[in-house]
């Protein structure tokens, strides 16, 4: 077993006090604040900036960080940084613009072309300091190895993947989340439940894991819709947040398995909303891996339904996918039928997920999932 280091966590709504005094410790006095166009509109984002802003620090804010932010955006936004001679990076928002200042903080210091540092322990040293504030509940960016640019000419994602880009700080604040718009609590909240549910049956599983996962899947089957339908419930929306970063503590320590690899080229070439895309795959994916491993379906059957039964998770799933409003086929989400086989193919080239899926995955089996994700049910 073998777990990543976390970084220093400030959870609840009176949690950006503590702000300020992490950034004086860590002599940040030039801030770069990377967002998108959405937040940057927000009283939480207007918040954050004034404190980064006290004590004479200067910030720069960076906010046409887009969704699936390609390799050439973060190159862009390094220059920006560089240019206003930024000594610290915040990152506040989804997991795009997260995920992007999690290797402008790295280019800062490092000046090599982002490519480079995709794949596996290929970051060099970041000393830079990295604080990260998430406002959606499932990516749970702020606290792993991860960031998942866009290689736009292969039209598929591409993992960054190092301690290296995991932040100093990370401030879990429900109330910047009450904005989601319903999609994103949706698509979110079923992307924190993948997290989980493929962390739980990964080949890298380990008891750690283990136990950030059934509690991960515990809580979102009891508040994800709640949060949906009440955006203002508090309750619903603290408990989301920490599902989320169980679920990232736990794929952190485990990795995720097909239905992210299966998600890459949705992403990548089609720009379904990574949330979305991996709802998409869920039920295909996690049919090819109930044989052989029933007793860890069983596990999470009844950590999301109380009923022990390996086969009761995806029905169950698919029900609260149809309740939450999402598209319950490939179909229904406008992918081609003509792009299955080119992405079936793309799809083995994701050898670092396929690798840790529970039952092997060929090119036939590919194409098979490809195809009943696209029929639905």
């Amino acid at each position: 077993m073998n777990l990543f280091r976390m970084p220093e966590v400030y959870f609840g709504n009176e949690a950006a006090g503590n702000l300020g005094g992490v950034l004086e410790r860590r002599g940040a006095r030039r801030i770069f604040l990377a967002t998108g166009p959405h937040v940057a509109k927000s009283e939480g984002f207007a918040m954050i900036r004034d404190i980064a802003a006290q004590d004479g620090r200067e910030v720069a804010v960076f906010s046409d960080t887009t969704a699936d932010p390609s390799i050439l955006l973060v190159e862009a936004m390094t220059k920006a940084a560089r240019d206003f001679r930024a000594d610290c990076v915040l990152g506040i928002g989804g997991g795009s613009p997260l995920d992007a200042a999690k290797i402008v903080a790295v280019l800062l210091e490092h000046n090599v072309p982002a490519a480079s540092l995709v794949g596996t322990n290929l970051v060099p040293p970041r000393h830079i300091p990295l604080v990260l504030i998430p406002t959606t509940a499932g990516t749970a960016s702020e606290v792993t190895i991860y960031s998942i640019l866009t290689d736009t000419a292969a039209g598929m994602k591409a993992a960054v993947c190092s301690p290296e880009i995991i932040p100093d700080a990370a401030f879990l604040i429900p109330a910047l989340t009450h904005s989601m718009p319903a999609s994103v609590t949706a698509a979110t909240g079923i992307d924190a439940l993948c997290h989980a549910t493929e962390a739980y049956t990964s080949k890298r599983r380990n008891p750690y894991s283990d136990v950030m996962a059934l509690k991960a899947v515990r809580l979102i089957s009891e508040n994800l819709l709640t949060a949906q339908r009440e955006p203002h419930n508090a309750r619903a929306r603290e408990a989301m947040l920490m599902a989320s970063f169980f679920a990232g503590l736990s794929f952190n320590n485990s990795s995720t398995t097909a239905v992210h690899a299966f998600a890459y080229p949705l992403g990548g070439a089609h720009h379904l909303p990574h949330g979305l895309a991996n709802s998409l795959m869920f039920a295909a994916v996690f049919r090819h891996n109930t044989p052989g491993h029933e007793e860890r379906m069983a596990d999470l059957a009844e950590a999301f339904t109380g009923v022990r039964d390996p086969h009761a998770l995806i029905p169950a799933v698919n029900a609260l996918r149809r309740d939450l409003g999402m598209p319950m086929s490939l179909r229904e989400a406008l992918v081609p039928e003509s792009d299955l086989e080119r992405m079936a193919e793309n799809v083995m080239t994701v050898t670092r997920l396929l690798s840790v899926n529970a039952n092997p995955i060929t090119l036939p089996d590919a194409r098979r999932i490809f195809r009943e994700a696209y029929d639905g049910e």
